[in-house]
């Protein structure tokens, strides 16, 4: 057994799960540690201004990460005044215009914080792009994943008031990035992705809507459902999307390790090397999810103690929700790293206004009819890209177990 488990840790896949792992259990124990620090009620307020900013990141950074990944995972590079412009240029001149407009249409917001977080969150997830082009899949995985969690935490700790604590993460934050802006800089191999004798990039319209409504997509029950729940309902049921969200480790990891071979068997315009691909990062997100959806079940009893009633069934439909996406792992990454992001965006766009029909038909809101709706508009996000994906590209990004083992990816 033990033989076996070092095998699996000296595998590519085997380390990146493990890094993932890592993140996400720090960043639970974060999320649990400011919800004990501040109590349920002020973690609720934080909870729904950090996912405002999460979500402006996205609409702030016109597509930056991805079109980075894409461009650059892709071999074609470019020229370090594009990505100076999408890591920094435009989403700060975005954030000053958003933030006086903001200011005027919903001024009780701490809207001037919200905005410094979402600059300095799509920054990292930029640098995290163009890590991973470089070839640091785990140090790409922390900085995206895991340094936002670890600033938002330091600073909870040492202050109480939300638009305070998101003023200290977005200082945190930004030291980080500019320790990995000189890791990219010093990189050795930086000169062949980023340099001057490479083209600049536009913007992808196609990219950044799906990014804008994957984030949207992702958060848009905290931020409707902080708006009709109380706090301290908002706090339990981000919490417990958070429990849920653990059987979707593998999935990250599975679009991180398999981003290099998708994009290039699309270089290579070869429908076999992808469907290879895809299959391989389906494998990777399915079984282990399976099993940690096991886990997440045993810890029922654990979480009852803290929460002495604690809503089940909340947890088990966003379990369920969970799965669905498992299931469909690789659409995303297919669509978004070939060139066919309207399909991406078109899709998410299905899922934000199915949750919002679900929201009208299940009305009043209460916690497990937000759950409901939360679940039905990412299993409808997840199989119409799929069968999109299947129709239009010919690529079956469907995880079924009979399938050939494809655990490593060269």
């Amino acid at each position: 057994m033990m033989a076996f488990l070092r095998y699996c840790l000296n595998q590519p896949v085997g380390i990146a799960m493990t890094v993932r792992a890592a993140l996400v259990a720090g960043n639970v124990a974060v999320l649990f540690g400011l919800a004990l620090w501040l109590g349920l009620d002020g973690f609720g307020g934080l909870i729904v201004l950090w996912g405002l900013a999460l979500v402006a990141a996205t609409c702030l950074g016109f597509g930056g990460p991805l079109i980075l990944l894409a461009r650059l995972g892709d071999g074609a590079g470019m020229h370090p005044r594009a990505v100076i412009g999408l890591c920094i240029g435009w989403p700060v001149l975005a954030a000053c215009g958003a933030g006086l407009a903001l200011r005027l249409v919903w001024p009780e917001l701490p809207w001037l914080a919200v905005l410094a977080v979402a600059v300095v969150v799509n920054l990292a997830s930029c640098l995290a792009s163009i890590l991973r082009a470089l070839g640091s899949v785990h140090l790409s995985m922390i900085l995206r994943d895991g340094a936002p969690m670890v600033a938002l935490g330091a600073a909870g700790l040492l202050l109480a008031e939300p638009a305070a604590i998101l003023w200290g993460m977005a200082t945190g934050l930004g030291v980080i990035c500019l320790g990995a802006a000189v890791l990219v800089l010093s990189h050795p191999q930086r000169a062949s992705v980023i340099s001057d004798s490479r083209p600049g990039a536009g913007l992808a319209a196609d990219l950044w809507a799906t990014t804008v409504l994957g984030m949207g997509l992702a958060q848009v029950d905290i931020i409707v459902g902080g708006q009709f729940l109380t706090p301290e309902q908002i706090g339990v049921y981000a919490l417990l999307r958070r429990v849920a969200n653990l059987v979707a480790l593998p999935l990250s990891v599975a679009t991180w390790v398999s981003a290099g071979p998708i994009s290039a068997a699309h270089t290579a315009r070869d429908t076999a090397a992808l469907q290879s691909a895809s299959d391989a990062g389906a494998r990777i997100a399915l079984l282990p999810g399976l099993g940690l959806a096991m886990l997440s079940l045993l810890a029922l009893p654990v979480l009852a103690i803290w929460v002495p009633d604690l809503p089940v069934p909340v947890l088990l439909v966003l379990l369920g929700g969970t799965l669905v996406q498992l299931a469909f792992a690789q659409g995303m990454s297919v669509a978004t790293l070939t060139g066919r992001g309207d399909l991406a965006a078109g899709a998410r766009l299905a899922g934000v206004a199915g949750y919002v029909a679900a929201v009208v038909l299940f009305a009043p809101l209460d916690p497990l009819r937000n759950a409901l709706a939360a679940a039905l508009a990412t299993s409808l996000c997840a199989g119409l890209l799929w069968l999109w994906v299947w129709r239009s590209m010919g690529i079956d990004t469907l995880a079924r177990p009979m399938r050939r083992r494809a655990w490593q990816l060269s």
